[in-house]
């Protein structure tokens, strides 16, 4: 057994049909790909699931390649795969899929056992489909071969497929319809395509015996249409369908050594294919186990990114916070002197604030003594003023201390005028008799527009 690794990108498209292995090899030297083909001995598809001699035949392909490992494409050609249109009822892909399975000896005529089902995707109300059919134990045998010699199977389909996928490399339109017909010395094979993508397969008769209906199956629209195969029976076919209106062509895109080998085209473009795909139940086992894998692998890489995540922002924290420290004690002088300097600056408006609402709610003296001056009778005279919070005191002599006590309640900002002591008789030093008095008075509130400094 050939040991060789698996880890290559390179894909290797290869031909199967029951007597035969073609494979078209690239060159390092971007020179024409070199076709390489080996004979093969029948399938045994009553026996077990295993192909010897084609295990034998991928380990001398290996061989021959220039670079180890790969996945190879492979196209089946009839009667290993096989593919036609049927009327089916419209059901999901996966439905047809099954229902086709368990009748597969209805819609396929040869086949045999157990079937994988491959289906061109379509519209979901349609009831015309293309369908095809191959043995599971005839795709078993050519994964354990392919496994055998080194490789792993990227994809197996209908070697139709193959054939209209080339469509997109000679199609000068792309995405347009455009038909390939393949011409052998045992049948001539029409297959209609749209987007590289299979639309319609007809056979016919091998050379000219259906000459008719090939030229009524191609009439009556511009597509293109471009002819493969064994050159004399397509030359022959060519002359034939020429008075009848159907132009055949030859692809110039493609290599001639392709075009005259319809195993060698639908080798070099089976890793084209999108569908048809042949997959049996253990490659589907194996794809769920490894996206099963992928999804594990990647919630691990997920928790190990988030747990990667929070430590860096957990050091980006702690590396700013050091930073904001060393700034802090860089500036804490500046700042204790902004601070004292603040402190300072504060406690002066306060002491103002505490010095203006202490003189907006003092008494105003001034005004208090001006009354009391403009009232006090002319031949008395004061000798005291007491003033604190609310009260005033007054003494002072005066002839008759009842004309003072008259004038001073007529004194606006007083009330509650009244005698603190008793009044007592003194003669003066010229021997004048006078009276001494003391008396006591409440100031009046003021006026709130009166509110303000002393004048």
């Amino acid at each position: 057994m050939v040991k060789r690794s698996a880890t290559s990108a390179e894909r290797i498209g290869i031909s199967l049909s029951p007597h035969s292995l073609c494979a078209v090899i690239a060159r390092s030297d971007r020179a024409q790909p070199r076709i390489w083909r080996t004979a093969l001995a029948d399938f045994a598809t009553d026996g077990a699931a295993a192909w010897p001699s084609l295990a034998t035949a991928l380990q001398s392909l290996a061989r021959e390649l220039p670079s180890a490992g790969g996945e190879l494409c492979v196209a089946l050609h009839a009667p290993l795969a096989e593919l036609r249109v049927a009327d089916l009822p419209s059901l999901r892909d996966v439905d047809l899929q099954q229902l086709l399975a368990r009748n597969a000896g209805k819609y396929f005529v040869s086949a045999r056992g157990s079937q994988v089902i491959g289906l061109v995707p379509a519209a979901r109300d349609a009831t015309h489909r293309i369908v095809a059919a191959a043995a599971g134990k005839l795709l078993d045998a050519i994964h354990d071969a392919a496994h055998a010699a080194g490789f792993r199977v990227a994809s197996i389909v209908p070697a139709e497929a193959a054939w209209v996928a080339s469509a997109e490399q000679w199609n000068e339109s792309s995405g347009s319809s455009a038909r390939v017909m393949i011409v052998s010395d045992n049948q001539t094979l029409l297959l209609g395509s749209a987007r590289s993508q299979l639309t319609d397969v007809r056979r016919f008769r091998a050379g000219t015996g259906d000459v008719e209906d090939i030229a009524t199956a191609c009439a009556g629209d511009s597509v293109r249409t471009v002819m493969v195969g064994d050159a004399s029976i397509a030359d022959a076919l060519s002359r034939q369908l020429a008075p009848r209106g159907v132009v055949l062509h030859v692809p110039s895109a493609i290599p001639a050594e392709l075009i005259g080998a319809p195993d060698a085209l639908a080798a070099r473009f089976a890793p084209a294919v999108r569908t048809p795909v042949f997959v049996t139940e253990s490659v589907k086992r194996e794809r769920t186990a490894q996206a099963g894998r992928l999804a594990r692998r990647l919630g691990i890489a997920a928790v190990v990114l988030l747990l990667l995540s929070a430590v860096l922002q957990l050091w980006g924290v702690r590396r700013e916070l050091v930073a904001v420290r060393a700034e802090r004690d860089a500036i804490r002088p500046q700042l204790s002197a902004t601070l004292v300097g603040r402190t300072t600056v504060e406690t002066a408006f306060r002491q103002l604030a505490l010095l203006a609402e202490t003189e907006r709610s003092a008494p105003l003296w001034s005004r208090v003594i001006g009354g009391i001056s403009e009232q006090l009778p002319y031949e008395a005279y004061l000798t005291g003023f007491r003033g604190r919070a609310d009260t005033v005191g007054v003494d002072g002599l005066a002839q008759q201390a009842a004309r003072v006590f008259d004038a001073i309640e007529a004194v606006p900002q007083l009330r509650g005028v009244h005698a603190s002591s008793p009044v007592r008789r003194e003669t003066s030093a010229d021997g004048e008799a006078l009276e001494r008095f003391q008396l006591s008075a409440l100031l009046r509130p003021p006026p709130a527009d009166s509110a303000g400094g002393q004048p």
